[in-house]
């Protein structure tokens, strides 16, 4: 008799993530790229192409350089965090936010992943509920399940109202039931590039203490405001506020899985147990490194310009043309991003299935993009543009052919 998986794996198996799908055929056309018509231009992922910072890199550098720093990096920090990462990650906030933040309150991770997983452990349990926006980042729903071994419900609150980005506070309150456990939001948005305002949040927060729940603020794309950038990133967490920051994007450094969390104390600490059994302990290196950047005179001063200025303004640009050119295609429907690293249009017009446009595109065209339903939005198609920011021709490229394609929908 064989051996069996687990319900949670069978779940998984059924419902692969189409992001790293995907990611597996980049890997196969760079290895066969005879195997291809035209050379693939992958707008499908959400990850930086530009380098990391220069003041992170060489802080790197010298990190490897001295046998006593290495000697440090190689051991295990606590579960935890490395302590000077920390309380430079406090000096961080502050710097760039005007925020105080206490090293009590921080809680680092393999990047924010691995942190979502023991959060949930650490705050649901069988039968909980989770309030989830639609659409939202595809694997909240796949991990919510997997680290709960299918245990809690999700619920979908619909931020989408007829093309446009419309949360309605009143509608997520009637949501909440006597088994919510946590509400889960995205600021800038994935897949829609959307972003909460202040007095959004505020309303949210406020629903969330009233109700006693936890609000989880996943902020990946915060450097990345296209329009000026929310107040509340620099006010004090509230009460039932869980901050999750990758320093994946801004950093430019997803491989090097960096993280932390922002919440209550008491919370830091189930987390940090939880972890204990699951992770172990965040990588050390890469956190030195950190610490050692922001130590550098005038550090502070050159961050400011880099994330606040330089960053929004390259990225910017390449949001903007990406939706403009978008809108030139006719029987599509363009969500203009705000924030993050995503053009989200609408294809109903010419193909109902999110995931038949996208395969079809990919097959007849050589052109990777995301499909929106499986972000919670059939007829919806995910654009990103991080990956051609430094290229933005790639990006025109892969417009040019996709015209000819919904030409070729249209007509058929």
């Amino acid at each position: 008799m064989r051996a069996k998986i687990s319900e949670t794996a069978r779940y998984a198996v059924e419902n692969p993530s189409s992001i790293r799908e995907i990611m597996s055929l980049v890997a196969d056309y760079e290895r066969n790229p005879e195997k291809y018509p035209r050379p693939l231009v992958y707008l499908g992922g959400g990850w930086p192409q530009d380098p990391p910072p220069r003041p992170l890199i060489e802080a790197l550098s010298e990190i490897v350089d001295e046998e006593k720093e290495i000697r440090l990096s190689a051991r295990y920090p606590p579960t935890k965090g490395d302590p000077e990462f920390l309380d430079a990650v406090a000096e961080y906030e502050r710097l760039l936010f005007g925020r105080k933040v206490s090293p009590e309150e921080l809680l680092s991770g393999l990047g924010s992943t691995d942190l979502a997983g023991g959060l949930f452990l650490a705050t649901l349990d069988r039968g909980s509920e989770v309030i989830v926006t639609r659409p939202c980042y595809l694997n909240y729903q796949r991990q919510l399940l997997v680290e709960t071994l299918m245990g809690v419900k999700i619920k979908w609150w619909d931020i989408l109202k007829g093309g446009r980005f419309e949360p309605n506070v009143g509608e997520l309150q009637e949501l909440i039931g006597p088994n919510t456990r946590m509400i889960i939001l995205v600021t800038p948005g994935n897949p829609d590039g959307q972003v909460f305002d202040d007095d959004t949040l505020e309303a949210i927060s406020d629903v969330a203490e009233e109700k006693g729940v936890w609000v989880l603020i996943d902020v990946a794309y915060r450097m990345f405001h296209y329009h000026g950038m929310p107040r509340y990133y620099s006010r004090p967490r509230r009460e039932n506020e869980i901050w999750l920051a990758s320093m994946s994007k801004e950093l430019r450094a997803p491989g090097w899985r960096m993280a932390y969390l922002y919440c209550d104390p008491e919370l830091v600490r189930a987390v940090e147990t939880v972890q204990q059994a699951r992770t172990l302990a965040p990588t050390r290196i890469p956190q030195r490194a950190f610490v050692r950047m922001m130590r550098r005179p005038g550090i502070g001063e050159w961050l400011r310009k880099y994330m606040l200025e330089e960053t929004p303004e390259m990225y910017g640009k390449v949001a903007s043309m990406t939706a403009d050119l978008l809108s030139e295609i006719e029987g599509l429907k363009v969500l203009r991003p705000l924030g993050g690293f995503y053009v989200f249009f609408n294809v109903e017009e010419v193909e109902r299935s999110s995931r038949k446009f996208v395969q079809g595109l990919l097959n007849e065209w050589q052109v990777a993009l995301a499909p929106g339903v499986d972000f919670g939005a059939e007829g919806w198609v995910r654009l990103s543009f991080a990956p051609a920011v430094e290229d933005p021709e790639k990006i025109r490229e892969g417009l040019r052919r996709m015209s000819q394609y919904v030409a070729s929908l249209r007509a058929g």
